[in-house]
């Protein structure tokens, strides 16, 4: 099957792996995506484990189209260069002057963080192309063509390795990379800064979406103050939040210095 000593020809342009090339894409403010292959995966707890509870049940299977996603959150030096300012508690004194540009933006609210999101679609001249990602495109990122407790595997034990959290942060952000990626590549799921996601918050999974779209409260007809999903835990967290279904939730306008925010894209980049 492998015959080592056989040879091969020239590989015509036909066969060159032109589909690998496209799948990172870096835009105009330097931000790095991955392309992430659509598919099929269970969302919510898995019942192997006697962690959850209600709010991450019923499991579920949920069907994901392809889409792009930041390999990293974005940090502040990025979100200062469309806002004009920095909102984050971690600059200049909290932590090394020089690199508190590669760190995370934090005390952004979901509304902040959705007007970045516009603001950056207006100024590379697109519409609807960069959003938050949905709460079933993030779980499908962290679980990455698994079931696994946490991002790269069940155990607790490798978690130093993965996550800037309550045993490895020294109580504030960590440079963007810092730790190990998932999988698929993607850098800070786990720690650092929790992440906001595009869903209002639901206390369980009934009649939740099968194709990864966004759970809104008004896409329901349910009236009333709707909370805003976000995910991957903090520096301040202990490791059960940082599982890959653990959901956490407050009202759009909170801020915190342990919440940020990553970016997808839903369309090609290079059309």
């Amino acid at each position: 099957m492998f015959d080592i000593f056989k040879k091969k020809p020239e590989p015509s342009p036909v066969q060159t792996p032109v589909a690998e090339t496209l799948k990172e894409f870096t835009n105009s403010l330097g931000m790095e995506f991955l392309y992430v292959d659509g598919g099929e995966f269970t969302m919510g707890r898995n019942p192997q484990y006697e962690e959850g509870g209600d709010v991450e049940s019923p499991p579920h299977s949920v069907r994901v189209g392809g889409f792009w996603v930041s390999k990293y959150p974005v940090t502040q030096e990025q979100y200062f260069k469309l806002t004009r300012i920095n909102p984050s508690y971690f600059k200049n004194d909290k932590v090394e002057e020089e690199s508190s540009r590669r760190h995370p933006v934090e005390q952004v609210s979901w509304f902040d963080a959705k007007a970045y999101v516009e603001l950056l679609n207006r100024y590379e001249g697109k519409a609807h192309f960069y959003a938050l990602p949905t709460e079933a495109q993030w779980e499908y990122v962290a679980k990455a063509g698994g079931n696994t407790r946490f991002t790269f595997g069940d155990s607790e034990a490798m978690l130093d390795e993965y996550a800037v959290y309550e045993y490895t942060a020294n109580l504030r952000t960590a440079v963007i990379g810092s730790k190990q990626p998932n999988r698929l590549g993607i850098y800070d799921l786990i720690g650092n800064v929790w992440e906001w996601c595009e869903d209002d918050f639901f206390a369980n999974y009934n009649n939740a979406p099968s194709d990864g779209r966004a759970r809104l409260v008004g896409a329901e007809g349910i009236e009333g103050e709707s909370f805003k999903v976000r995910r991957g835990g903090s520096f301040k967290t202990g490791y059960l939040c940082l599982r890959s279904s653990f959901r956490g939730y407050s009202r759009p306008d909170f801020v915190s210095n342990d919440i940020g925010f990553r970016l997808v894209i839903n369309a090609d980049p290079f059309s």
